[in-house]
Parts: C-alpha cells; sequence; structure tokens
C-alpha cells in the first residue's frame, strides 16, 4: 500500500488492508477495505462504532494521520519511488562487487518490491550475534521477512522462495528518508564484518 497505485473501484477486490506505519503514518493503526457484496460479522459488538462492525472508540488522531499520510504518498509517489529504487540498486550492484559471497533471497533486480531487499549472509558470518551487530551500530535490519521480524521460527516467505538457511536471511528496507551516505554507512559495516572474520581465522 502506497508503494503503487492502486484504484479499488477499477480493481475487482473482495478485501484490502493497509498500515499506516508502512507509508510513513502513525504505528497502531490501519484500515479495511471490504467489497459491499462481502458481508461481515462483527468479532467485537456493543457499540455502533465503524458501521456496527467493531465496537469500541476509534482513534480519530490515528485515522486522520493515515488518511494525511496516504495523501502525501500517493502525490510524491513517482518522485520518491524512483529515488527508493535506484538507492536499492546502488546497494545490489555494490553488494554484488565488494562482497560476492553474499546472495540474493528473490529476484533483488527484477520482479520484488523496490523498498526491501533480503541478503543472504555466508555461513561464517550467519551467527546468534549479527542481527544484534547491525543494530548496535546504528543500522536497522531484520532478519527474514516483515511478517517474521521478532519470531524464533524463522521465516515461511524464506523458506518458500528456496533460500538456503545456513545463510544467515537480513532483510534491508529503502524508504524516502534514506540517503546513500547511510547505504555507504552500511556497506563500510558489512566490509568490517568480513574483516573480523578473517582476523578471527588467521
Amino acid at each position: 500500500m502506497a508503494h503503487y497505485k492502486f484504484d479499488f473501484q477499477k480493481l475487482d477486490l473482495d478485501f484490502a488492508v493497509g498500515a499506516a506505519h508502512k507509508f510513513n503514518g502513525p504505528k497502531g493503526v490501519g484500515f479495511l477495505y471490504h467489497n459491499k457484496k462481502n458481508k461481515l460479522k462483527p468479532l467485537l459488538t456493543g457499540g455502533s462504532q465503524e458501521r456496527e462492525l467493531r465496537a469500541g472508540t476509534e482513534n480519530v488522531y490515528g485515522i486522520v494521520g493515515l488518511a494525511k499520510a496516504l495523501e502525501i504518498a500517493y502525490r510524491d509517489m513517482d518522485a520518491k519511488s524512483n529515488a527508493i529504487a535506484d538507492l536499492k540498486l546502488y546497494f545490489v550492484q555494490q553488494i554484488k562487487s565488494r562482497f560476492p559471497s553474499i546472495r540474493f533471497n528473490g529476484d533483488a533486480e527484477g520482479r520484488s518490491l523496490y523498498t526491501v531487499l533480503n541478503l543472504a549472509f555466508p555461513p561464517e558470518l550467519s551467527n546468534d550475534i549479527l542481527l544484534f551487530s547491525f543494530d548496535l551500530n546504528g543500522i536497522a535490519v531484520s532478519g527474514g521477512s516483515a511478517c517474521t521480524s521478532g519470531s524464533n521460527t524463522g521465516s515461511h516467505v524464506i523458506r518458500n522462495i528456496g533460500a538456503n538457511l545456513d545463510h544467515a536471511p537480513v532483510r534491508f528496507s529503502f524508504g524516502k528518508y534514506n540517503t546513500k551516505q547511510e547505504v555507504d554507512f552500511a556497506l563500510d559495516y558489512i566490509g568490517s564484518l568480513f574483516q573480523q572474520s578473517a582476523n578471527a581465522k588467521s
């Protein structure tokens, strides 16, 4: 949502969901679109909020913030998406040229979302503190896929694309506030990890 343009009036959709934090809106609020031909039975009853589909006080501030964030995202989408895609492509090319032992989970330069990149780090770097070490050095990454962040069971998404889980999956996300200098910082840190590993072996 808000990474590509969707017109729900032109799509034959039954349902669609969106989370505001995915497009720089407030956390903790999202929306559900459902086609009127589908009848829903509420899980929470007792009030007439949300057309009697979900009882409870509505998060008005969050809803307004979501709407504004979505408006801005659509307004700036073309320029921002091109800039983000260029930044991701630069990162991919640098990884390929500087760290050939790092693999890519998915189609890094083709059929993939332009805001995310999943790397498979080689076994010598695939340890329990890899993600922690990124975090300690100011680089926000996650293991696996977005829907398994914080889970220690592994990512079904990564497994289903045939990735070798002996190579630690690390997901990098790119947004409109990221800069080339930040990408270079991450690349230099990855280089330091390889150097540390080589020093440990010698």
